[in-house]
């Protein structure tokens, strides 16, 4: 039996974060946030993320160090790095601590999606409603999008 894929937004962009939230739930993911760094660890000691996408400059412990500390937690989440900046120095740090991803900003929400099914591994998905239309609604958006991890 799959499960849905559990995804963790980080970044302290709250528009941002609530937007992403918004749409991967739509597309039926299973979605926390946090605010920062702090409270991505926070979350981590909690509950097992699948996946996690983060900001790499977030105030306090930035998403290099978080991600450091969760990976510590979880050897086996995948984090997908995001950042608006080009501080190369931190950019090298994250790809030299063994970052799958990493995003610039702004970012096409149907690469995340995409390299978040990657990164989890193909997952299969179950559609289940009573409601016809909503059945026709996300049959062909969760068909389109499951063609493009077919090998």
């Amino acid at each position: 039996m799959s499960h849905e894929l559990t995804v963790l937004v980080a970044d302290d962009n709250t528009d941002l974060l609530e937007t992403f939230a918004l749409i991967l739930e739509r597309r039926g993911f299973l979605v926390e946030t946090a605010a920062n760094g702090l409270s991505a660890i926070d979350k981590c000691q909690k509950r097992r993320f699948d996946v996690a996408l983060m900001d790499i400059v977030m105030p306090g412990i930035n998403g290099v160090e978080a991600y450091r500390k969760i990976k510590e937690m979880h050897p086996g989440v995948v984090i997908i790095l995001m950042t608006g900046y080009s501080d190369e120095a931190l950019l090298k740090s994250a790809r030299d601590e063994g970052a799958h991803y990493i995003l610039h900003k702004p970012v096409k929400i149907d690469q995340v999606i995409e390299l978040i099914h990657k990164a989890a591994g193909h997952q299969s998905i179950l559609l289940v409603d009573d409601d016809a239309d909503i059945n026709e609604t996300l049959d062909p958006s969760l068909r389109n999008n499951r063609s493009h991890h077919v090998r």
